[in-house]
């Protein structure tokens, strides 16, 4: 069997197996429709203008097409997977982290545990295609052998119940043991671990701009408003009372507006060996905050802030590749400030 292209989905980074000649594929953990780049050919290279022989001359246009093919592979060629031959060994399985389940004799068969949107689920890497599951009373096979998602418990009914101040710490999922049997017919057997809950909290919470969020036996109506969480890229901020998730009325979240209002030049920078950086020009961009009823998803509040005009106290770059321009920060204290004091106390 040839090899398999497994890119990954620009969204939620699952894998996704590619047939040769296919540009678009939809992710089956998601749903994001994802556009695939394949590398080109590449450069043919020039042809030496007088070589000293046709022999020498043959030796490097082959060197280089050699390296112009590394090259492309190096930097857009996607990673390719090892199509897995018939498993030798004992089928001993143990955990290598907290979320990573590894065969003890061949680490490239591994199952990854976590929670999506809602949904525990065990995502299967290398194991072959016909692998039974069993889990409590669930069981099913595994349908590739490059990797497979299995979803198990849908537990967004308990993500009321999380405390808001340890939404981070929190550990959601069946407390049951997976069993695996190959085709072979060798099985094992391991007790699955729960998964964090923190970014799936997140997702869920997103959905507001689409319509209400309701946890699990919450009546669809207007609270007191006495509480508004702000969502960030990868963390939330509570301003008001709650205690748990289900306890919170307002959701916030900002997005920085296209139109710039005018630009400023920042100087003074230096890099590590103390050597100046050239001068950094910020864009001048407005931010918009929305507040929405959680359990409604009516909007409840709308504010633009100006941007914020202060030059950036640290330039950020990786290597040589420093940008010229940035967009302005957002002015984090007037919009803390303000969903403060929407709150009633």
């Amino acid at each position: 069997m040839s090899p398999v292209n497994v890119y990954h989905c620009q969204r939620c980074i699952a894998p996704l197996e590619v047939p040769p000649g296919i540009r678009t594929i939809v992710c089956r953990y998601c749903g994001t429709h994802n556009e695939l780049q394949r590398p080109g050919p590449p450069a043919a290279a020039p042809r030496p203008a007088a070589p000293p022989s046709r022999t020498l001359a043959a030796i490097l246009i082959g060197v280089a097409i050699a390296v112009a093919v590394l090259v492309s592979i190096a930097i857009l060629a996607p990673r390719r997977v090892r199509v897995p031959g018939a498993f030798r060994g004992p089928l001993d399985l143990e955990w290598s982290n907290e979320r990573k389940f590894v065969v003890k004799s061949d680490e490239a068969l591994y199952g990854e545990v976590s929670i999506f949107e809602g949904t525990y689920q065990i995502t299967f890497h290398g194991f072959p295609q016909g692998t039974r599951w069993k889990v409590a009373e669930k069981s099913g096979r595994i349908e590739s052998d490059i990797y497979d998602i299995i979803k198990l418990d849908n537990v967004e009914g308990q993500l009321g119940r999380i405390p808001v101040a340890k939404y981070r710490d929190t550990l959601l999922g069946p407390k049951a043991k997976l069993e695996i049997e190959l085709p072979s017919g060798q099985a094992a057997s391991i007790e699955l671990r729960q998964a964090d809950a923190a970014m799936s909290v997140l997702s869920v919470l997103d959905r507001v701009k689409n319509g209400p969020v309701l946890f699990e036996g919450e009546p669809k109506q207007e609270g007191d408003l006495s509480s508004v969480l702000l969502l960030e890229t990868a963390s939330m901020k509570l301003f008001g009372q709650a205690v748990l998730l289900q306890d919170v009325d307002l959701v916030a979240m900002t997005r920085r507006l296209p139109e710039i209002k005018g630009r400023k030049t920042c100087t003074g920078y230096k890099d590590r060996a103390g050597e100046p950086l050239a001068d950094l020009t910020i864009r001048f961009k407005e931010t918009e905050a929305t507040v929405l009823d959680r359990r409604t998803g009516a909007v409840v509040q709308k504010k633009v802030f100006p941007p914020d005009e202060e030059c950036p106290m640290f330039r950020f770059s990786i290597g040589d590749d420093r940008e010229r321009e940035q967009d302005s920060y957002p002015p984090t204290r007037d919009i803390e400030s303000w969903l403060s004091s929407l709150v009633q106390r």
